[in-house]
Formats: C-alpha cells, sequence, structure tokens
C-alpha cells in the first residue's frame, strides 16, 4: 500500500499534514473530506476516534490498520473505532447514486441523554452502503419527558349567591303599600369560555311570593325554589311545594389523555416515538337554584303598615374545572442500523442494540374547584315566614390527567424501504425495550402507554 491510495488517519497524527503514511491526519473527518476531492479512500488506524462522522456518496473507509507495522491489517483482531463522546448518530451515510464502502470498522454511539433522544450506530440516508467486517452498536435510549402537571391546587371557590332582603324593607310610609322585593341577584363565575350562574332568588310580595329562578351556563340547569303561594302550607325544605333552590350537579371530568401506542416514525433525522395525549380541562359546576321568596300577608310592619315578604337568596355559582394534565412524551430508541430508503449490505458484521427508554409519565390533574354556597333568604317579619336559600354550586370537574408517553423500542435493524442484506456470519442482538409511562396522577384512569417494541429487524412503513 503506498501513499496514493488515499488519505492515511492516526491519532497521533495533525490534520495540518498531508495525509500520507508518514504525515496522517489526525481525524477521520479531515480525511474524508480530504478524499471526496480527490476520489480516493480513507485508510485508519486501529485506534479509537471520538468523533461523530458524516460519509458522502462514493466514500471508502477502510479501518483496522497497525500504524506501528507498516499500515499492515489487523482487522480480525483490532478495528478503527468510531466513538464520539456525545449523543447523536455516531455515523451516517448522506444519499447519492455513487457507494459506500466500510470495511474493519466499529462504531459505538453513545448513551442519550435529552429526553426522548435516541441512540443510533449508523444511519444510511437513501444511499448504497456495503459494511464488511464491522461491529455496530448502540446505547441506551433516554426516557422520555414528565409531561407538565397542572397545578396541585383547585380553582378558587366561587363566590356565594346574593342575600335575599327581609321582609317590611319596602315599607314607604304609604297605607297599603304593594312594593316588591327584589330577590338576591345572580352571580357568575366565568371559568375561561364557560360560565356557571346560580338561579336569581324569588321576589318577596305582598301576597305571594316568587319562585327563584333557575340556574343557567350549564347543560343542564338546577331548579329554583318555589315561591310562598297565596294559601297553603310552604316552607323551605322537605315537603313539597318546597321553597330551597335545588343544589347544582357537579361538572363533568375532562377527557383522559390518550395513553401511546404504536411504533413511531423512522426518517433521515432518526426516530421519533408517540407521546401520550393531553387531559381535558374539567367543565364548570352546575349553579344552584334560587330560592322561592315569601309573602307579606297581614303582616304587620313598624308603622303599622302592610309590605312585602322577605324574597329568596341566589344559588351559588358551580366550581371552575380543574386544568388538564399533558402527555408524556416518548421513550427514545436504541438501534444498531437505520436505513432509510438505502440498500444496505452487510458482510459478517455484528450488530448490538441497547435498551429503549422509558416512556414518559403523564401530567397530573388538578382538581374541581368548589361551587359557591347558596345565598340566604331574607328574614320574615310579624309573623312573616321566612324566605328560602339559593342552591348550593356543584363542584367542577376535576381536569384529564395525562397519557403515558410509548416506551422506546429496541432494534438491531430498523429499516423503510428495502430490507437491508445480509452476508456471512452477520449476527443481529436487540436489546430491551423500555417500559410505557405510567398515566397522570398516579394512573387513575389506567392510561400508560404501551411499552416498547423489541426486533432483530423491523420494518417501517
Amino acid at each position: 500500500m503506498d501513499d496514493t491510495c488515499g488519505v492515511f488517519v492516526a491519532s497521533t497524527g495533525n490534520d495540518g499534514n498531508v495525509g500520507t503514511r508518514a504525515e496522517p491526519v489526525a481525524t477521520l473527518a479531515e480525511g474524508l473530506q480530504r478524499a471526496a476531492k480527490n476520489g480516493t479512500g480513507v485508510y485508519a488506524c486501529a485506534e479509537t476516534f471520538e468523533e461523530a462522522i458524516v460519509l458522502p456518496a462514493g466514500a471508502k473507509l477502510f479501518g483496522g490498520l497497525d500504524c506501528a507495522k507498516g499500515w499492515t491489517w489487523i482487522g480480525e483482531t483490532a478495528k478503527t473505532v468510531v466513538a464520539p463522546s456525545e449523543e447523536g448518530i455516531a455515523l451516517k451515510v448522506t444519499r447519492g447514486e455513487d457507494p459506500v464502502r466500510i470495511e474493519d470498522v466499529s462504531v459505538h454511539a453513545a448513551g442519550a441523554e435529552v429526553p426522548g433522544t435516541s441512540s443510533i450506530a449508523v444511519l444510511v440516508d437513501a444511499a448504497k452502503a456495503e459494511l464488511t467486517r464491522c461491529e455496530l452498536v448502540a446505547a441506551k435510549g433516554a426516557d422520555g419527558a414528565k409531561g407538565e402537571d397542572a397545578p396541585t391546587a383547585p380553582p378558587e371557590q366561587a363566590s356565594p349567591g346574593n342575600a335575599g332582603t327581609n321582609a317590611c324593607s319596602d315599607v314607604d310610609g304609604t297605607p297599603g303599600s304593594d312594593a316588591t322585593l327584589a330577590g338576591g341577584a345572580q352571580v357568575v363565575n366565568e371559568c375561561g369560555d364557560d360560565l356557571s350562574i346560580g338561579g336569581g332568588g324569588g321576589d318577596g310580595n305582598v301576597t305571594n311570593g316568587g319562585d327563584g329562578a333557575t340556574s343557567q351556563g350549564t347543560a343542564e340547569t338546577a331548579r329554583g325554589g318555589v315561591g310562598e303561594p297565596f294559601s297553603g302550607a310552604w316552607d323551605c325544605g322537605g315537603a313539597e311545594p318546597n321553597g330551597r333552590g335545588d343544589d347544582g350537579s357537579n361538572g363533568a371530568p375532562g377527557d383522559v389523555g390518550e395513553a401511546a401506542s404504536g411504533l413511531g416514525t423512522l426518517n433521515t433525522s432518526g426516530f421519533a416515538g408517540v407521546s401520550g395525549g393531553d387531559g381535558g380541562p374539567g367543565k364548570p359546576g352546575q349553579g344552584g337554584g334560587g330560592g322561592g321568596g315569601a309573602k307579606g300577608g297581614a303582616a304587620i310592619c313598624p308603622g303599622a303598615m302592610r309590605g312585602a315578604g322577605a324574597s329568596g337568596g341566589s344559588g351559588g355559582p358551580g366550581g371552575c374545572g380543574g386544568l388538564p394534565g399533558q402527555g408524556g412524551g416518548a421513550g427514545g430508541a436504541s438501534i444498531a442500523l437505520a436505513s432509510v430508503d438505502g440498500k444496505v449490505t452487510l458482510k459478517d458484521c455484528v450488530l448490538k442494540a441497547g435498551n429503549g427508554g422509558k416512556g414518559g409519565a403523564g401530567g397530573d390533574l388538578q382538581p374541581g374547584g368548589s361551587g359557591g354556597p347558596g345565598g340566604a333568604g331574607g328574614l320574615g317579619v310579624g309573623g312573616s315566614k321566612n324566605a328560602c336559600t339559593g342552591g348550593q354550586g356543584g363542584q367542577g370537574g376535576n381536569g384529564g390527567p395525562g397519557g403515558g408517553g410509548l416506551g422506546g423500542p429496541s432494534f438491531a435493524i430498523a429499516y423503510r424501504g428495502e430490507a437491508v442484506k445480509q452476508e456471512g456470519q452477520t449476527m443481529l442482538q436487540p436489546g430491551t425495550p423500555g417500559t410505557g409511562g405510567p398515566g397522570g396522577s398516579s394512573n387513575v384512569s389506567e392510561n400508560a402507554g404501551a411499552d416498547g417494541t423489541v426486533a432483530a429487524e423491523q420494518k417501517f412503513p
């Protein structure tokens, strides 16, 4: 072998050298760049090079050479090791028509650390590549990121309903006054774009009490209390007619974040897993109905005048729904060889994948806020009855927990397009896939992500 064969690389060299056996360059990247310009190959010592490299179409990389003994081949016992210290794809072959040759090279990908990233030893991007007596080793994929948690404290409790007015508050000095006392005004709880509104209290009148209003702002409504009739029995609870406003029902919980499942995707950048789905926000609680109003009747008000009875309190609005947890991220893959629309041949190679990363846990939900208490009914005077209380607002629904992320896969070979050809004594050894991430809030909704896939060879669509 003479110096015209190509560019020579040794760890003891210098990238400023001419690239001969006597004056080799120091890095594979420099050797590949020079060889691409003059159309020759790269000859590397059986040493370790801590760098990630990119081979263009037509590149030739020959390793397993003993630099101290005349650059003789010792590839059966020692190989050129490509072992970058940083995570990512250790060796990438870029697309092109001219075939790439790699001999007697051991490629070791670093373990992935950034959440959800993968460890891939070799990726061939729409290129022709022949690897002979090579060893491709991937390390562990990184665990997926945990989904963001919703706030742990529930939304602030809704405001209470407004109180009714006491009887005889309308007396203005005019004998036989027939004034009306307005019931407690409705209270609105704004929950983003949703509103929960307690029903207004029933009016107090002289001869009969007004009915409390039903609640508003939700798909269902809470009944308002019945006002005191002209004659007959009436009270604020128990037997009908019942003057108390009904309590609002609790809001519906948010949708549960979808558990991650599937294979993931393979592309020119590597592997992308499947994240868990985000949960949905809880719905506001239903507002309470307004309390019924009372009549004044023959009540003797201050100054010996007749006046309106007490008015009812308004219903409390429902509490706001809780915020959802976000989905957990997918675990990273461990792939010894990834071929994306490439034409790859392996001859007497060994491929070892590590373990896939764990899927990230889904984010925790926020509990719904408490509904407001109903407003108190006004007080009777001179023998007239007290008006009735508004209903309690319902509890806001809990937010939905985030879904768990997909566990990272482990493949000796992952390919899209044409299957990888294997010749001689090629060996494939996958590792262990990562477990799926649990769903948020201690997997209360059983929406954990699926475990990753494991295979010696895996085809991607």
